[in-house]
Order: C-alpha cells, then structure tokens, then sequence
C-alpha cells in the first residue's frame, strides 16, 4: 500500500519524521528477507523506496515554505 501524497501533507513534521524511520526499518529488513530468499512480493521493496522519497519530499516542502 502506498502513501499518499495529500495525506502527508497534512501531518505534522514529528509524525512524518516517525513515518519515515519506520519505513527504513521495514525497508531494512525487507533487504534481508530478499537476501535469505524468503522475500515473496519484491515489489514491496519498491515500494517501500518510493514511500521513503514521498516524505522526504513532502519534508523538503515544508522545510521550503517556513523559509518563505
């Protein structure tokens, strides 16, 4: 399931912050089972990359406008 991108606008920079290190665990351990041959979806890999890049961007947005 990936995030959206309105709904993380709509968080607070602590709850994105929390999101985002949650998400590289997963992404962590997802590269291990991947590694070991248990991995079935690879494409949550993926996806767990392109969810980690949403926040990040969405991070840098409000980064940009409190500098406005």
């Amino acid at each position: 399931m990936t995030l959206d991108v309105e709904e993380l606008r709509k968080m607070e920079k602590e709850d994105l912050l929390k999101r985002l290190e949650e998400l590289r665990l997963e992404l962590i351990k997802l590269k291990v089972q991947a590694r070991m041959g248990t991995l079935k979806n690879t494409a949550s890999i993926k996806n767990t990359r392109k969810d980690i890049a949403r926040i990040l961007t969405v991070l840098s947005e409000k980064k940009k406008n409190l500098k406005k």
